[in-house]
């Protein structure tokens, strides 16, 4: 079970994130990026907090962190958390879910990239070949299969932020898989969680003060399952992930989340377009051929 424990884990964690993508969608209607992101980390934060004191009891307060682990796991929480999802709530704002998955499938590409830039990873031919197609895959999209939006410079925001996140999630990846591997990954997920939560508490306290909450049972259940599945549950078990086989090789699941939301996309009520598909596929087809060469 233990050879198997990742795979299973990391199929899980992009299905919850693939059904993220619509329930921040809903979420949005409601009420602001900050807000959802704040209420989203606060429930999180609460799980994980029972989680690590139901295993570790009173011995918790004995655990000891360097100065540098410290450093890393705030950076963690900075890049994987508070600009990850910042960047991921501003993009659905303007984009769809399928459109943003899409996007995000990307994350393998630049997590390789990253790789051989501070891990000194070398990369084969095939495999930049790979990462040129996938990103074609995403030009496409952002483009909407419009050549001249290219030259004129009419895009939707949103698609950039998305971009964006995918390069912040993929740096945090880096530092757990080379500084922090060595850590309790609920530990870690716990840290960084409580370090993002106070970024959103920083720059949305005025907003929580002032903004009445949403009494809407679509928000609420959207909040719900972003906290505790979308985040608790995913983050702990992707961060397994990666301190046990690696940031490259976790993140190369990934692939499977525009897959899983096109899935989700019909039950959501979400239209999906033939230019997704097509810059979708494009994407994958570089994940794949990525992987592929990486392994020959």
């Amino acid at each position: 079970m233990k050879k198997w424990l990742p795979v299973f884990l990391l199929i899980s964690t992009m299905l919850v994130w693939a059904a993220n993508f619509h329930f921040t969608k809903i979420a949005l209607l409601y009420y602001s990026t900050l807000g959802i992101a704040t209420w989203r980390f606060f429930l999180s934060a609460v799980a994980l907090v029972a989680l690590l004191y139901s295993k570790y009891k009173t011995g918790l307060f004995k655990i000891k962190l360097n100065a540098k682990e410290w450093g890393y796991t705030f950076l963690t929480g900075f890049l994987g958390i508070f600009l990850t999802i910042y960047f991921f709530n501003k993009g659905l704002e303007t984009t769809s879910a399928v459109n943003g998955s899409l996007i995000i499938a990307t994350t393998p590409a630049i997590t390789g990239v990253l790789s051989y830039i501070f891990e000194k990873q070398r990369l084969k031919i095939f495999q930049w070949l790979a990462i040129l197609l996938s990103f074609s895959g995403v030009v496409l999209i952002i483009i909407k299969g419009d050549l001249s939006s290219l030259f004129e410079f009419q895009f939707v925001l949103g698609d950039f932020y998305i971009l964006g996140m995918a390069l912040v999630f993929s740096l945090s990846q880096i530092v757990i898989a080379k500084y922090l591997a060595h850590l309790d990954a609920i530990l870690v997920t716990t840290l960084s969680i409580l370090f993002g939560l106070a970024c959103f508490a920083m720059v949305s306290f005025s907003e929580m003060l002032t903004a009445p909450l949403p009494q809407n049972p679509e928000f609420w259940v959207s909040i719900l399952f972003l906290g505790f599945l979308g985040s608790a549950a995913a983050y702990v078990a992707f961060y397994y992930c990666v301190a046990k086989i690696g940031s490259t090789s976790s993140s190369l699941y990934m692939n499977l989340i525009p897959f899983f939301a096109v899935l989700l996309a019909f039950p959501f009520g979400e239209k999906i377009y033939g230019i997704q598909l097509i810059g979708g596929s494009l994407i994958i087809a570089g994940l794949l051929g990525y992987r592929f060469a990486k392994n020959s």
